[in-house]
This record gives C-alpha cells, structure tokens and sequence, in this order.
C-alpha cells in the first residue's frame, strides 16, 4: 500500500510489441529493466525516455520522504477503444492492488495524453510531467523527421494510406479520360477512409483479412466466398457511386437526401449479397466440420431483412408514390426477421433447459 504512484501511460504498447513485457509494470527495478530492453530493441522511441524521467521523479520523491510507487501500464496498438479498455483494466488493477489514492503522470506529451481522463476517474492527479527529448541540430531537418516518422508503422498507415488512395483513383480517371469522374471519386473514397478512421472501423477491417487469411491457409471453402463478398461490396459502391453521378449531370441537382437515398438504393443489394456470400461460407465450413451452421443460416435472413428495409426506405425517398413499396419491405423484412431469428432462439432455450434439467437430476 503507498500514498502515490509515478504513472507512465504507453497508450500504444510499445513495451509490449517491441520488448516483450507484459503490463502493468509496478517498481523501480522492473520499470528499470524494461526501460533498458525497450532501449535495445528500439533507443529512439520516446516511451524509453518517458520510463527513465517517471524514475528520476520516482527517485526525487523518495529522497524526500514520500511513500511512493512507480508503475507503467500499456495499451494495445490498435490504439483507440481497445487500448483504452485494456489500460482501464490495468489501472483497476493496480488500485486495488496499492490502495493509491494520487498520481503524477509521466508521458512523452504524444497521444498518452487522451488517457488523462480514465486516470482521473480511478486517482487524484497530483501533477502531470512531459519529458520532452533534446535532439542535435542536425537531426532537426525536415527529411530526418520524416524518414523516422514514416518509418513507423502506425504513422505510415495513417499518413500514406490517403495519399495513396488519392493517386490510385487520380490515376484511374486519367485513364479513364475524365478528370472530373477522379474529383469525385477522391471525395468518396477519402471520406470513406475518415468515415472508417472516426467510427474506429480499421479494426473490423483487420479482422476480416485475418479471418480471410486464415481461410486460406486452413483450406476453407469461406475463402471463397469472402472474395466474392468483398468484390461485390465494392462494385456497390462503385456503381452507387455512378448511379449518384449520373443524376449530378442533369440540369436539376436534387437535393442530398435524394442523393443519398439514390446511393443506398443502388448499393444496399450488392452489400447484402457480400454479406450473404459470408454466411454461405461459413454454413458450408460448419457442415464439413460436423458443427452446428443454425447461427449463420438465421445471419443470411437477418442481412436480407436489413436490406429489404434499408431498399425500401431508400424508393421511397427517391419517390414518394412508392409507399407501398415501402409498406411490402417492411412486412417483408419482419417475416424474415422472425423466420431467421426464433429457430435460434428456440433452439437456445431448448438447449438451456437440456442443461436445467439435466444439473436437476
């Protein structure tokens, strides 16, 4: 039990990807240790600096006769939702752990600094210290900068993805012949990509290559099917995307949420057969495998019934005479939604009661 902790917040767990340590790291001699096998594996990153000045500080307030601690505590490289949780985790941890009731935080002044306020919800913050490296004048130059910037993973994603994407559809309608079609589809794909980056879907993303990958390695039939569900949500948006186009030409611009209801009308069927296509290769995986495939199959009615919904409010807001249309997807949806969903649901409840009754005998 100590009265104060020296925190050192490694939001994006480079103690962890780099070195090998497991967080949260409590002492002087671990933080020690870890500071020195961070600096082996990558002496210019910032958290080594941050882990020796949260032990100088560490050092200075036991010589003043403080009852201190000094812990470090890391997140996860998909730095966002996930890292946070996982520095949530190791702060409960550490507080019922030493019983601490204030810190002084300790971080380089980069992105560690959004965790403040998790911290503040579990301790008192005493005070925060950035430690800040001093570098030689002929480090300083703009190419040294960005060559070690991109050299980073984290900051190459963040950086070169867009400027990629640029040139890429730049390109394409250049060879396309129509400079005018690349603008707009910039815009998209650009708005797109900060769209993904805001609402934190990279990680979905991720997950889907991996499982992809997986597929392919494992001799899996969803390998399949997963291409064929990327390519035909691609080809939605790529014909959304020219449906909007098309109607940009006219001498009337209708308004954006004719446009956008336009867009949906001409994607939501190409993004329900991907996600048909995905629910059809794991229904096949699961009955090779002998395992049960109810889950999946209850998945191809309830992605059908989103999109007939989605399909029929789309109509209508392109035309308001087509309420009926509208009306039909409605019923339509909520008769596959219940088609899809109570065979689980039965199946759950009955598998439930096998178990109550089986503990009962």
């Amino acid at each position: 039990m100590v009265e104060k902790i020296v925190l050192v917040i490694d939001r994006d767990n480079d103690l962890g990807f780099k070195a090998g340590i497991k967080s949260p790291v409590v002492g002087r001699q671990s933080n020690l240790i870890s500071a020195i096998k961070l600096a082996e594996v990558d002496p210019e990153d910032s958290d080594v600096n941050t882990i020796f000045g949260a032990i100088k500080i560490y050092d200075e307030l036991k010589r003043e006769g403080e009852d201190v601690e000094i812990v470090t505590v890391c997140g996860d490289q998909r730095v966002g939702t996930i890292s946070d949780e996982k520095i949530a985790e190791q702060l409960d941890f550490v507080k019922e752990k030493l019983k601490a009731e204030s810190v002084i935080i300790v971080t380089d002044g980069s992105e560690d600094e959004f965790v403040i306020p998790i911290v503040a919800s579990r301790f008192k913050i005493d005070g925060i210290r950035r430690i800040v490296v001093k570098q030689s004048k002929t480090l300083e130059s703009t190419y040294y900068l960005m060559k070690k910037l991109l050299e980073d993973p984290k900051v190459a994603r963040s950086t070169l993805t867009p400027i990629g994407m640029i040139l890429l559809v730049y390109a394409i309608s250049l060879f396309m012949k129509s400079p005018e079609f690349g603008v707009g589809s910039i815009a998209f794909v650009l708005g797109l990509y900060f769209l993904i980056k805001a609402y934190g879907l990279e990680g979905s993303l991720e997950n889907y290559f991996s499982t992809l990958k997986r597929s392919l390695i494992e001799g899996r039939f969803s390998f399949v099917t997963y291409v064929i569900a990327f390519l035909s949500i691609i080809i939605g948006f790529v014909y959304g995307a020219y449906r909007v186009w098309l109607l940009t030409l006219g001498e009337t611009v209708p308004g954006i949420v004719t446009i956008i209801a336009v867009f949906l009308n001409s994607t939501i069927v190409w993004i329900v057969a991907g996600g048909i296509f995905v629910a059809l290769g794991r229904i096949f995986d699961s009955i090779v495998e002998g395992r049960s495939c109810r889950k999946y199959v209850t998945m191809v009615f309830l992605v059908s019934s989103t999109g007939l919904v989605v399909w029929g409010f789309s109509k209508f807001f392109i035309d308001f005479k087509s309420y009926l249309d509208l009306i039909k997807s409605i019923v339509g949806a909520i008769i596959l939604g219940v088609v899809g969903v109570v065979p689980l649901r039965y199946e759950g409840g009955s598998s439930k009661r096998r178990t109550l009754d089986k503990g009962k005998e």
